[in-house]
């Protein structure tokens, strides 16, 4: 399509300056039960978003059509949207970054493997998974899907930008049970090359974790030496990741406000954003077109800054990090690809000097359990006993409480055995000195 169509008809109606981004979807989602495919869905979206300045403000609009009238009606609607604005000051939209680090991340190979041979693994999952241990009395879920991305970017000073990419994911749910003792555990497997899927060992972990929590009971109440699975520090992680927003910081509801060049939590802490990381979350621009850059969060403990876009830098007299994102009718912060340092020695290794601890490996209720202003949390969880530095019996019925800076400052060391989590936050096992432990 001519964009130039667009931009001529938004200077027409007096929109000094304009931008125009599609973003386009297209996934294949299976279930499989019982060794029947059950649902098979294919589907395809896309969204428009457009935004303006007209008479010195700031408009916004969204479809999700692209036909011959779409440009009629997002120029009208960027100019009723600017026309409501109550935001004051001079308005501008980027022209553009000197340098963009593009990057093909589409990958031609998983598109092109049949759809047979995906689903081939499936079955496996499956048959694997009921063959593995008798105890394993059903498959709850064997799901695939698969999602090719793309994103466009366009404005009135001549830039031109776009990115696209493709990944799959396989999620298998098992049910162990022993007497009246019922379990479940589920697995999840992300990325976008395909020939690294291991059917076999994904049963295995998921089986294993399923028969493992047998005969669990609460442990008794107090402060224990914990280690956090990796699935967990990324949860909170990302809730401390939110309070470096600029936007969070400006309105004053951040815990870290004024701390930056300040020690926030343990040396054994290293954050970093890198969206040019080469995996499926690589984006090399933001939604306002600035390009983005790999940076550092926090170094050794210490806070070395904050996530900006345009407008939240302009306000702190700081460069847009290229964290820019819309947030429905405006742009906000967002994050992604982010790096937690991993330790150097394995689970075992890590474990091995605690005397008497707690493994936790599932939460629930995290959302409604955090207060993200302060950084208290408190929320359900399951785990393990650990003993003479080893994983000993398993534990239900049990809390978590504590503070999101206290908890970071009493890190001890993470585990080598990182993992890339759908929240785009790559992370290892935490070992953390001290964690109130809810139980009996």
């Amino acid at each position: 399509m001519n964009f130039n169509k667009f931009f001529a008809l938004a200077k027409e109606r007096g929109i000094s300056e304009s931008q125009i981004q599609i973003g386009r979807s297209s996934s294949t989602s299976i279930k499989l039960y019982h060794g029947e495919i059950e649902n098979l869905t294919i589907s395809e979206s896309q969204g428009v978003t457009a935004c303006g300045i007209y008479n010195g403000k700031f408009g916004s609009a969204r479809t999700d059509k692209l036909d011959k009238d779409t440009f009629e009606y997002l120029v009208s609607q960027i100019i009723v949207s600017a026309s409501f604005s109550e935001k004051e000051g001079e308005a501008e939209l980027f022209k553009g970054s000197e340098k963009y680090h593009k990057r093909n991340m589409y990958n031609p190979v998983l598109a092109e493997t049949p759809l047979s041979e995906k689903i081939a693994k499936m079955h496996e999952l499956e048959e694997v998974a009921f063959a593995y241990d008798k105890r394993i009395s059903e498959v709850e879920e064997v799901d695939y899907e698969e999602t090719t991305s793309s994103s466009e970017f366009y404005n009135s000073y001549g830039l031109k930008l776009k990115q696209k990419s493709n990944y799959f994911v396989y999620v298998i749910a098992v049910v162990a049970k022993e007497g009246e003792d019922v379990k479940t555990a589920y697995k999840v497997h992300l990325g976008d090359d395909f020939s690294k899927f291991d059917a076999k060992a994904t049963v295995k972990t998921v089986c294993d974790e399923a028969i493992a929590k047998f005969g669990a009971a609460p442990c008794a109440s107090k402060k224990y030496p914990t280690v956090l699975h990796s699935d967990i520090v990324a949860s909170l992680a990302a809730y401390f990741l939110e309070s470096a927003s600029s936007d969070e910081v400006q309105r004053k509801s951040s815990f870290l406000i004024g701390k930056i060049g300040q020690k926030i939590a343990s040396s054994k802490l290293t954050i970093e954003e890198k969206p040019l990381t080469k995996n499926i979350f690589f984006s090399y621009f933001d939604d306002e077109g600035v390009a983005t850059y790999n940076k550092t969060i926090v170094k050794k403990g210490v806070l070395q800054g904050y996530f900006y876009n345009r407008e939240t830098a302009k306000k702190d007299g700081v460069e847009s990090t290229g964290n820019g994102q819309w947030a429905g009718s405006k742009i906000g912060i967002g994050f992604g690809n982010i790096f937690i340092k991993p330790g150097k020695k394995t689970f075992e290794e890590m474990i091995s000097p605690i005397k008497e601890g707690v493994y936790i490996t599932d939460i629930a209720g995290l959302g409604t359990g955090m207060n993200p202003q302060s950084g208290d949390f408190s929320c359900q969880a399951q785990g393990f006993m650990i003993r003479d530095g080893k994983v000993a019996e398993p534990l239900t019925l049990i809390t978590i409480s504590g503070n999101l800076l206290k908890l970071f400052s009493d890190l001890k060391e993470f585990s080598n055995r990182v993992e890339l989590k759908n929240s785009s936050i790559s992370v290892a096992d935490a070992y953390i000195k001290k964690l109130s432990i809810g139980g009996k």
